[in-house]
């Protein structure tokens, strides 16, 4: 049994709003999950990577008995992410990004499969560029703010005793930046007409954005990655 617990800081009314079309994606979500009975929300498990990410930080190593903090500086002086570059000097631990495994390669694996869901709708192809554009945006903002090609380079490649562990850690990678997406989706149908065509529409859409992803992550898994 799982219980899942929805907080929304905005001091927006659920109720009141959702007539006006206002309400928060916090508040769509909890619509969606109360509609079809699903927990979209346990993809949003932050602390499943113990956690991954405590702001600029990341947590290094899961199989060490007391998580060390080590700082990893991803933005410049104006705030701006920096994405990697042929000789970026990177503090100890932290890998460069693996090709695959990109932002763009988990955005582009988001878009994939929200594609084929919206095609498979019959969904007006206007539309469906104009939702893929909003959903990279949205997701690119979440990915930077964790670093998150970062975290599963270094995740995956830094040494194990147990190769198990490597594997279990890919498998929260997946999870959690599964749900990252997630929210990315959610954030990025806010004043779509995509709305209009129901809560359930809705569900299967921020799904198929955290399967995506999801599923590109743990093919680490797989014999030869």
């Amino acid at each position: 049994m799982r219980f899942t617990v929805y907080f929304d800081g905005t001091g927006n009314n659920k109720d009141l709003n959702t007539s006006e079309g206002t309400q928060t994606n916090v508040a769509r979500l909890f619509d969606l999950d109360t509609a079809k009975g699903t927990n979209l929300a346990s993809r949003l498990r932050l602390s499943s990577l113990v956690p991954l990410v405590l702001g600029a930080c990341v947590l290094m190593p899961f199989a060490s008995p007391a998580l060390q903090a080590k700082e990893v500086s991803l933005q410049d002086n104006q705030g701006q992410y920096q994405p990697y570059t042929p000789g970026m000097k990177l503090p100890d631990g932290v890998f460069p990004p693996m090709k695959g495994y990109t932002h763009g390669d988990l955005i582009a694996a988001a878009q994939a499969r929200v594609e084929a869901f919206m095609k498979a709708q019959k969904v007006d192809p206007t539309l469906i560029r104009e939702s893929l554009i909003a959903l990279a945006t949205h997701l690119n903002t979440r990915l930077e703010k964790e670093g998150a090609e970062y975290q599963i380079s270094s995740w995956y490649q830094k040494p194990y005793d147990d190769p198990q562990a490597r594997n279990r850690s890919v498998e929260r990678l997946g999870e959690h930046f599964g749900g990252v997406a997630v929210d990315g989706a959610a954030d990025s149908l806010e004043g779509s007409p995509l709305l209009y065509k129901g809560r359930e529409f809705c569900s299967d859409l921020i799904g198929a954005a955290g399967d995506g992803v999801h599923d590109l992550i743990v093919t680490l898994n797989k014999p030869g990655a």
